[in-house]
C-alpha cells in the first residue's frame, strides 16, 4: 500500500496511540507521525521518543485533557475547519492519530469525521478488550459504514477475547478483525519486540479489497457533489425519466443490500437493482468467478466461435429447465430475449409451413420490453400507444383461461404463440396469478397447436420460490426468456432457451433455414462465467431465501390487508406489493410520495404507481427487511 493510513477509535483512551507506537515501531522508515490536535499529555511527543520516528507537530496543541473545542475556547481559540485542516497536511506518507471517536467535536460546526471523509485515506479502528468492546464497536463501525466511512480493519487491543472477537467479525460486514498485544515494557525495545510479530496480518489487509473498496468510496463520494448532478442534466438521458425530473441519487459503491450515496447515505436496494442483482451486491462467488475470468479472456465474437463459458452456461441452463435436448440462444438484454423468442416462433411456423401464423397473443398488464416486438405483445397504452401505427398484429386478452380458449377456438390458426409471465407480472403492477391458472393457459395453447413463451426475465432464478415461476404450475413451455439474474446481475446477459422440437426444422444444411438474429456482445464471455458461478450455486442447493422472505412478508405484511387504504397485498416468494387505494396508474402522485418517505427510512422503493412493491435480493439481513415492511406500511399513510 502507498497511501497513508488513519487511527480511529471507538472512543478515547481504547489504545490508538499504542497502536501508532507499534506501527512506527516497525515501518518507522515508511510513515510519519502526525496528530493534528492535542489535548492533556502530548502523544505526539510519546511518539518522539521512540528511536527513528519522524513526527509532525499538531496543528494545535491544549494542556488541559478535555475535547479540543473545548479546549481551545477556554484559552480564548478556535479549532480550524476541516478544509483549513487538509489544508495543513504534511508531505508524504503518514501515520494519521484522530482524538476520541470520529464523532467528536471538530469544531463548533463539524465533527471529526467531515475532515476523516475529505481525507480520503484507508483506516484501522482501534478499540479495546474491556467489558463492553461489541457493541461499541459495532455501534461505531454502523455509523462509519453509513457515511461510507467503513475502515480497512479493527483493531483490538489489551488482553485476547475471542468471543468479542468473533461477534464483531460476525457483524462487521467482511471487515477484518485483528488482536494486538500491548508491549511488556515501554521502552523501545519492548514496543519493538511487540511489534515485530503482529503486525503482518494487519498490513496485508489494508492491502486488500475492503481498503481498496473504502478508499474508492471516499474518493468517488468527493467527486460526486452538485459538479456530478449538473453534468449528469447536460450529458445523460436516463430510462423512463422525464427529462426535467427530479435529481438523481448519485451511487458510488454498493454491497450486499446496500448502496452507498456520495451525500454519506447507505440505503438497502428493496428493488434488487431493477431485480437484477440476486444474492446481492458485489457477491463475493461472482467476483471471484469474474476476476478468474478476466484473466484469460474479455470477449470473443460468437458467431463462428465459441469459449467454456458459454457452453457450460448453456448446459446448465438446460440441465434446470429438466431438458433433453434445446438450445440456448445468447441475447443482451429481457427485451431482445424476447424478439428473440417471437422471431423464432414465427419462422418456426414458416418452416413448419404454416405461414399464415402471423399474430401473438398477451395478456393485460403484460410487459415484456421496449423494443418493437415487445412492445407488440404488451401494448400498454401509457408506455406504447405513440407507436401503435408500427407495431405488428397481437391479441390483448384478459389474463383468464377460458377468454384465450375462446380466442384460440377462433384465430388459433392465425396465431404463432402466446406469451406471458409466469406467476408475476411484473412492470404491470406485480399481478400475480396461481399456478393453476398458467396451467390451465398453457394447456389451452397446446390444445389449439399454438406455441407458448414463458417470460422468466423477472421470474427466473428462484425469485418466485422455485428456480424457474412456471415450474410451479408442472408446465414445459416452448420457449423460456430470461435475463437480468442470469449473471446474478453482475453484468448483462440474456437467453432464449429453446425446447428440442422447436430446434428440430433449423437442424439443416440448407443456409435459408438460419436464424438470422445477432448481437456483437453475445455470450459475452465475462458474463457467461458469471453465470456459470451463479447456476451452478443454484443447482447445488436452492437457496432458502425466497422462502424466508415469504414468510416474513406474510407475517408482517399480510395484516394490511384490512387497512382502509389497502386495496391489495399480493406476496409470491422474496417479492411483496401493496396496492393503495385511491388514485391508480402508473402515473399516480403517490408513487412519487412513497418513494420520497421511503428514502427518509433509508429505503430505495421504486413504486409502479400506487403500487408499492420490494423484491430485495437474497442477502438481505431480517433487520433490512424490517426496516423495508416499515417503508411500505408508511406508504398506506400517503393515501389522500
Amino acid at each position: 500500500m502507498n497511501e497513508s493510513l488513519i487511527v480511529l477509535g471507538v472512543d478515547t483512551d481504547v489504545g490508538k496511540t499504542t497502536f501508532s507506537l507499534l506501527w512506527l515501531a516497525a515501518y518507522c522508515e515508511e510513515y510519519a507521525y502526525w496528530k493534528p490536535l492535542e489535548t492533556g499529555p502530548s502523544d505526539t511527543e510519546r511518539l518522539r521518543a521512540l528511536p527513528g520516528v519522524r513526527v509532525h507537530p499538531p496543528i494545535a496543541r491544549f494542556e488541559e485533557p478535555v475535547a479540543p473545542p473545548l479546549a481551545a475556547a477556554r484559552v480564548g481559540q478556535s479549532i480550524s475547519s476541516a478544509d483549513d485542516m487538509i489544508k495543513s497536511l504534511p508531505p508524504g506518507r503518514l501515520l494519521i492519530e484522530t482524538f476520541g471517536s470520529p464523532f467528536s467535536p471538530l469544531n463548533d460546526r463539524e465533527l471529526q469525521w467531515h475532515w476523516i471523509r475529505k481525507l480520503q485515506t484507508p483506516s484501522v479502528l482501534v478499540t479495546s478488550t474491556t467489558l463492553g468492546a461489541i457493541g461499541r464497536t459495532l455501534q461505531t463501525l454502523a455509523a462509519l459504514d453509513a457515511l461510507g466511512l467503513a475502515p480497512a480493519a479493527v483493531v483490538m487491543i489489551g488482553t485476547a477475547d475471542a468471543y468479542a472477537r468473533r461477534e464483531i467479525a460476525k457483524h462487521s460486514n467482511g471487515i477484518a478483525v485483528f488482536h494486538l498485544e500491548p508491549p511488556t515494557s515501554w521502552d523501545a525495545d519492548g514496543i519493538r519486540a511487540a511489534a515485530r510479530t503482529q503486525l503482518d496480518d494487519i498490513r496485508l489487509s489494508l492491502s486488500s479489497e475492503p481498503a481498496a473498496q473504502a478508499r474508492n468510496a471516499a474518493t468517488l463520494a468527493g467527486a460526486a457533489g452538485p459538479e456530478l448532478l449538473r453534468r449528469d442534466r447536460a450529458a445523460v438521458w436516463h430510462p423512463y425519466t422525464p427529462l426535467q425530473g427530479p435529481n438523481p441519487l448519485v451511487c458510488v459503491g454498493a454491497q450486499d443490500e446496500f448502496l452507498q450515496l456520495a451525500d454519506g447515505r447507505r440505503i438497502i436496494d428493496a428493488i434488487s437493482s431493477w431485480w437484477t442483482i440476486l444474492f446481492g451486491h458485489r457477491d463475493p462467488v461472482l467476483l471471484d468467478a469474474l476476476t478468474a475470468a478476466s484473466r484469460q479472456i474479455d470477449h470473443v465474437m460468437f458467431a463462428g466461435i465459441t469459449h467454456p463459458w458459454g457452453v457450460e452456461l448453456a448446459e446448465l441452463l438446460l440441465r434446470s429447465l429438466g431438458w433433453t435436448g434445446g438450445r440456448v440462444f445468447y441475447s443482451d438484454n429481457g427485451s431482445t430475449a424476447v424478439e428473440v423468442a417471437l422471431k423464432l416462433a414465427y419462422q418456426w411456423c414458416r418452416l413448419k409451413g404454416e405461414p399464415g401464423r402471423t399474430r401473438f397473443v398477451g395478456f393485460e398488464h403484460g410487459y415484456h420490453g421496449d423494443t418493437f416486438g415487445a412492445m407488440a405483445v404488451g401494448r400498454d397504452p401509457l408506455f406504447f400507444g405513440a407507436f401503435e401505427p408500427l407495431l405488428f398484429k397481437a391479441d390483448i386478452l384478459p389474463l383468464d383461461p377460458n377468454r384465450l380458449a375462446e380466442h384460440l377456438r377462433k384465430r388459433g390458426q392465425e396465431t404463432a404463440a402466446v406469451i406471458l409471465e409466469p406467476l408475476v407480472q411484473g412492470a404491470g403492477g406485480m399481478r400475480m396469478h396461481s399456478p393453476e391458472t398458467l396451467a390451465q393457459i398453457a394447456a389451452a395453447c397446446r390444445d389449439h397447436g399454438v406455441l407458448f413463451i414463458a417470460d422468466e426475465v423477472m421470474t427466473g432464478g428462484g425469485r418466485t420460490g422455485t428456480l424457474w415461476a412456471h415450474q410451479q404450475a408442472s408446465i414445459v413451455p416452448d420457449l423460456v426468456c430470461a435475463a437480468k439474474t442470469i449473471a446474478g446481475g453482475m453484468l448483462p446477459l440474456a437467453v432464449t432457451v429453446v425446447a428440442q422440437h422447436l430446434v428440430s426444422p433449423f437442424l439443416s444444411q440448407d443456409a435459408s433455414r438460419t436464424f438470422f438474429h445477432g448481437h456483437s456482445f453475445t455470450a459475452h464471455p465475462l458474463a457467461c462465467a458469471l453465470g456459470v458461478a451463479n447456476f451452478r450455486r443454484l443447482l447445488k442447493e436452492f437457496p432458502k431465501e425466497p422462502l424466508r422472505m415469504q414468510n416474513f412478508w406474510e407475517k408482517r405484511l399480510a395484516p394490511l390487508r384490512a387497512h382502509p387504504q389497502v386495496k391489495d397485498v399480493r406476496i409470491q416468494g422474496s417479492i411483496a406489493a401493496v396496492e393503495l387505494a385511491g388514485e391508480a396508474g402508473y402515473l399516480a402522485g403517490v408513487g412519487r410520495k412513497i418513494r420520497a418517505r421511503a428514502l427518509e427510512h433509508g429505503v430505495l422503493l421504486r413504486p409502479l404507481g400506487s403500487v408499492a412493491y420490494a423484491m430485495p435480493p437474497f442477502a438481505t439481513s431480517d433487520d433490512s427487511l424490517q426496516r423495508i415492511a416499515a417503508a411500505l406500511e408508511t406508504a398506506c399513510d400517503l393515501v389522500e
